[in-house]
């Protein structure tokens, strides 16, 4: 079936549903073939453009005919919805299958031209298929959802109204059906049916994805789901819903310390959608939507107790829902798990770079995140090295250089080797990715040469291996040079005994070092005074 409408007498039809029988051949005044042919037939020419009669005036327009009484015929047939249906919520090619754009224009044209005329045949096939978990009739579903939401854009109050008594339901049976195969169709389906809307004639479906999307019915898995529908239509009205927005950050913050992965990297995706619009521009007013310096803020006094912890950080919580001790530091380590997936997420999507209180939790990243890609390593850890790599491509604004660098030279004064060691691969990535930013400020070169060269001293090996290789590149992309002050320098270090290695406290944090042939006579012979440097 085309759907190839224009309006007219269509209008006619769409209010008083009068069937209005037309044969072609009586207006073209051609004979009835024996035989039906494809291509330009004479019975087919009166719906060509004609310049020489075109509906100019008013009696024209509406004794013009127009091809739409076949389509109103086959849609109210109760048969022809029902075998039409079954076909399309046939499986075609297993796990390949995806909501079809075709088949939802087909409905969004069906109820766009015809209001709700055909609600009545297809509402027990719609409440008979949201019930069905299959991947197929789902999707079938989907698009029929999506192109009633689409179609009825200019109907009556009343009709919408009505329209959206029966949908509620529907998408509340469908979403707590979500399965692994169809998460992704709903989401489409929410999308699209938000796409280029005014959210105020959509008010009855935000306000039914906001019911609790987090309420745990059905598991963690169709948690995220509900996020993941609700961002994709919120996703689609960009600057319109400030309001939903706040709502929606003000739900989620006090649910940030979930145990979950897929809830984490869900909410963490969400967060990006919400702090997206925070952009400050040039004669720019602000915008009403959720300001990320004020969340961060709220996030980094949740977090003092792993801030302020001297001891390294390891995951300790498990995904499931124990009933144990949740003490200020489990929290805060769940917190730290979820803002972690915000952090990654937005490095990729949002508009501007990381605020300077997003800054501030590099000192914790760097205390977590381990030296060398391990795949033994636990979520917390791989995803803190991740989230330092990315950082460290950011665009820096000028006033956030001295920051920056002052976490960087706290971190190199840290007991753990780990983040002196970390500390250089930050610092060689943002000096490259922002490089005419600190070429212009002479003190921050200043201090990342101090910083350089005081690890070239550290003592442990790796660190001061890694400390080499930063030097090394700063020197040939002349950010830094070697001019007399620091050849001296190494001069009078190359005349230098390594000092024996210091004994540390049974109770003193301790580095761990690596075993091995390499690190074993190296130690033996710092130990003995014959290693210079």
């Amino acid at each position: 079936v085309a759907i190839s409408a224009v309006a007219g007498i269509l209008k006619q039809l769409k209010r008083t549903h009068k069937k209005v029988p037309i044969c072609p051949y009586e207006i073209s005044g051609s004979p009835k073939p024996s035989s039906i042919q494809a291509g330009d037939r004479p019975d087919n020419q009166w719906l060509h453009y004609d310049s020489q009669s075109l509906p100019k005036t008013k009696e024209a327009w509406e004794s013009c005919c127009f091809a739409e009484q076949i389509i109103y015929d086959h849609f109210s047939d109760p048969k022809f919805v029902e075998q039409l249906i079954k076909f399309l919520s046939l499986e075609d090619r297993k796990g390949k299958d995806k909501f079809n754009p075709r088949r939802f224009c087909l409905f969004k044209g069906l109820f766009r031209n015809f209001d709700d005329a055909f609600l009545p045949v297809l509402q027990p096939h719609l409440e008979e298929l949201v019930a069905d978990s299959h991947e197929s009739t789902q999707r079938c579903v989907a698009e029929i959802i999506a192109g009633l939401i689409r179609g009825s854009k200019h109907w009556t109050f009343e009709k919408v109204e009505k329209l959206w008594k029966l949908l509620c339901p529907l998408l509340r049976t469908a979403l707590s059906n979500i399965t692994v195969e169809t998460y992704n169709d709903w989401g489409t389906c929410i999308a699209t049916s938000c796409e280029s809307r005014d959210p105020r004639k959509l008010h009855w479906l935000f306000e039914l994805l906001l019911e609790s999307p987090l309420s745990g019915e059905g598991g963690s898995f169709v948690d995220a789901c509900r996020l993941y529908v609700l961002q994709g239509g919120l996703a689609q009205q960009e600057w319109r819903v400030p309001e939903l927005l706040h709502r929606l950050l003000k739900y989620l913050e006090p649910k940030l310390t979930q145990v979950y992965k897929n809830v984490r990297e869900r909410i963490g995706s969400v967060l990006t959608y919400i702090f997206m619009i925070d952009v400050s521009l040039p004669n720019t007013a602000a915008t009403k939507s959720p300001r990320v310096h004020e969340f961060t803020t709220r996030i980094l006094e949740n977090l003092k107790p792993l801030m302020e912890a001297d001891e390294e950080i390891q995951n300790h919580v498990m995904e499931e829902n124990g009933i144990g001790e949740q003490d200020e530091r489990t929290q805060g380590i769940k917190l730290l798990k979820t803002i972690l997936k915000w952090l990654m997420a937005s490095a990729g999507r949002s508009f501007s770079t990381a605020v300077t209180e997003q800054l501030q939790l590099l000192p914790l990243f760097f205390k977590i995140a381990p030296v060398e890609n391990d795949n033994s390593y636990d979520e917390l850890k791989r995803d803190a090295k991740m989230c330092l790599s990315l950082m460290s491509q950011g665009l820096l604004y000028p006033q956030q250089v001295p920051l920056v660098l002052q976490v960087l030279k706290q971190t190199a004064r840290s007991n753990s080797w780990h983040a002196r060691y970390t500390v250089l691969t930050y610092l060689q990535t943002m000096v490259f990715y922002n490089l005419f930013i600190f070429l212009n400020n002479e003190e921050a070169v200043n201090d990342i040469r101090w910083l350089v060269i005081k690890l070239l001293e550290d003592e442990q090996l790796e660190v001061r291996e890694m400390a080499a290789t930063t030097l090394s590149g700063l020197l040939q992309c002349n950010f830094l040079t070697m001019d007399g002050p620091m050849q001296t320098h190494f001069e009078q270090l190359c005349k230098m005994r390594l000092p024996k290695k210091r004994k540390r406290d049974l109770g003193s944090v301790v580095d761990t070092i690596p075993s091995g042939p390499i690190f074993e006579k190296t130690f033996r012979m710092q130990k003995q005074g014959t290693v210079q440097m």
